[in-house]
């Protein structure tokens, strides 16, 4: 037999001896809204968001039958549910072994083909500073930071959701961040760029508070795990020396912003910037 399922069937077990001792067919049972911070579909995929559509908040139900055995069955259903959820989490926990599917592998010598000074250590702690510049600003609502960390796809997205917030007077607080693993798992080269994705575990605080800085999901006494899977995009082609809203010359190459409009360079034609986030797992510490 599997041993997932083993495991499974000695929860159910356990339970089932430990709980219906006490049953009392009466009780009230009931479910308060789970909070699924950096959930990706349903929500925010910043990795600073809450899922819909998987829990149910406030709605509580009520078990009046008198009848043991639907008692009894009704009890297994949910034990086997929670056996499940128990499993999962603790199977979250450490990082992704295998690589994502349809993406190429990676290879180290063939990028260095491509960026001949690419260091590993080097794309780690840069791609670590991108994602934790991307939060900070994500929490304080800067969208300068993060249009120079991402490509204008993700940019739109995330104020989008920023306008969301404010409309809301709600803040995502994102604090505390440390790396615990970090996986380059696939490379892919075109013309005009080179990707990287990678798989990032980090746990942080991520809650939502409201204008009153009272925390209205999730919560700020315990520590959330991610993990990641990232790409990040680097051009092939050389920065530009013009603006590409005024086409005014930019005679200081390092600056990301044009003297004369004001306006933010994208820093995809010449730096790593994040072109795509999801949250493969998550729990709480």
């Amino acid at each position: 037999m599997n041993k997932k399922i083993q495991k499974i069937l000695l929860i159910i077990f356990a339970c089932f001896i430990l709980i219906i001792p006490f049953y009392h067919p009466e009780a009230d049972s009931g479910f308060d809204g789970s909070y699924s911070g950096g959930s990706s579909g349903g929500g925010f995929s910043s990795g600073s968001s809450w899922s819909s559509g998987s829990s149910y908040g406030g709605h509580y139900y009520s078990t009046t039958s008198a009848d043991p055995v639907t008692a009894l069955i009704t009890l297994g259903i949910t034990l086997i549910i929670v056996a499940a959820i128990i499993l999962k989490t603790k199977q979250s926990g450490s990082m992704p072994k295998t690589t994502l599917k349809n993406i190429p592998p990676y290879n180290i010598e063939k990028l260095k083909e491509i960026l001949p000074d690419f260091n590993e250590q080097k794309f780690k702690n840069e791609a670590y500073e991108i994602y934790k510049n991307i939060q900070i600003a994500w929490m304080n609502f800067d969208n300068n930071t993060i249009r120079k960390n991402v490509t204008d796809e993700m940019f739109n997205m995330y104020k989008s959701q920023l306008t969301t917030l404010k409309v809301k007077k709600q803040t995502n607080v994102m604090k505390d961040f440390n790396l615990l693993g970090f996986n380059i798992v696939g490379m892919d080269i075109k013309k005009e760029f080179v990707s990287l994705t990678v798989v990032m575990q980090i746990e942080c605080f991520d809650y939502i508070t409201n204008k009153d800085k009272k925390v209205v999901r999730g919560t700020d006494k315990k520590k959330v795990i991610y993990n990641y899977a990232m790409t990040f995009n680097k051009g092939l082609s050389k920065k530009t020396n013009k603006c590409p809203n005024c086409g005014a010359p930019l005679e200081n190459q390092n600056s990301n912003k044009c003297p004369y409009c004001d306006s933010t360079i994208i820093s995809k034609n010449y730096d790593w910037v994040l072109a795509k986030k999801q949250v493969l797992s998550q729990r709480y510490k």
